[in-house]
């Protein structure tokens, strides 16, 4: 690795002068340090991040904490999406990206602990659990934190519109003429399962439809299989709904499949609706009518938000809770029922 002693031995001029140069100072001439710089990238010199960041106080590294219960991983359909869009924004601006582990080797410790010993400016969160005691300590510092689906007053949140996304869905499906109307939900002690079973059950008061506590199934995780286990059990309800709407489209794929294993289809027995908008759904059989999440504008709020409490901490307001329209696509799941 060339260094600042190889460019002053091969320029003639001084250690100082040549640090000066590649530090843009002042009290050099504009003749010197157009050489010196010039030289430098002859010689293919590389800055030292770690003197760098002595120097400034910032290690230029955004950490990502991301955990998922589904197995799914990187390869998650929603998160894969936002995180793609975050870090393209994030590394444009001189930024990178580093993903922290609860354990690094043989060091064991909280987030906050690893994000302190690895220096991150900032934090990214995707999490499952994130009432922990490890997030609630991370909430608690100083480290700038940005939080997908999940809302602390002391860290910015950027998360779909579920309200408006729910209300949607219902309302396609009573235009459609159901009034039965079905609803396998995620968790409600999640924010995201609790707001979108909120949101449905506003709705379907609002255009004056029957909530039926037995049409209200618990979908847990949002995985396919939940969906699955979920339909399941309303498939052995004595009144049968004619339409489902599922908060998530992994829910929806499961439901769809338990509807087919017993010898029934969709759109002809069961409309079914999902949420989320990933790709999959839309190569299945029935195509999945589904609310759709731009994955990849919360991806690029969440870095400009991160970004922003960086170079502008002040006009940043923790607490802030930033919603992304959502917007239906009429797939083939879905049916008019006729009178």
């Amino acid at each position: 690795m060339v260094t600042i002693k190889d460019i002053s031995k091969k320029s003639g001029v001084s250690i100082a002068t040549v640090s000066k140069a590649l530090n843009n100072y002042s009290d050099i001439s504009v003749k010197t340090k157009d050489t010196i710089v010039k030289l430098a990238k002859e010689m293919g010199y590389v800055p030292n991040s770690s003197a760098q960041s002595l120097k400034t106080q910032h290690s230029y590294t955004i950490g990502i904490i991301f955990e998922d219960v589904t197995d799914y991983g990187l390869q998650h359909p929603l998160f894969s999406k936002i995180l793609e869009s975050y870090k393209n924004v994030i590394e444009s601006k001189g930024y990178d990206i580093m993903f922290l582990a609860k354990n690094m080797g043989n060091q064991t410790g909280s987030y906050l602990q690893h994000s302190m010993r690895k220096q991150v400016d900032g934090i990214l969160v995707l999490c499952e659990d994130f009432n922990s005691d490890e997030m609630i300590e991370l909430y608690q510092s100083d480290i700038p934190t940005v939080l997908i689906d999940y809302s602390v007053p002391s860290a910015v949140t950027v998360t779909s519109n579920n309200n408006q996304g729910m209300e949607q869905g219902v309302r396609f499906l009573r235009d459609l003429g159901h009034k039965k109307i079905a609803h396998i939900y995620g968790d409600r002690h999640t924010y995201i399962g609790g707001q979108r079973k909120l949101a449905f059950e506003v709705s379907m008061r609002k255009f004056q439809l029957d909530l039926r506590e037995l049409f209200m199934v618990s979908g847990q995780y949002f995985s396919k299989e939940d969906g699955y286990r979920a339909m399941q059990e309303i498939l052995r309800l004595k009144d049968q709904p004619t339409a489902i709407f599922c908060a998530s489209d992994m829910l929806a794929i499961g439901a769809i499949q338990a509807i087919k294993d017993v010898g029934k289809s969709v759109p002809e027995d069961y409309s079914i609706v999902g949420f989320d908008g990933v790709d999959i759904g839309q190569m299945i059989t029935p195509k999945l009518t589904t609310i759709k999440q731009d994955a990849r504008k919360m991806g690029e709020i969440a870095a400009r938000k991160t970004l922003q409490y960086l170079i502008h901490p002040a006009t940043v307001q923790s607490g802030d809770i930033i919603t992304v329209d959502t917007y239906l696509i009429n797939g083939d799941s879905t049916k008019i029922l006729k009178d």
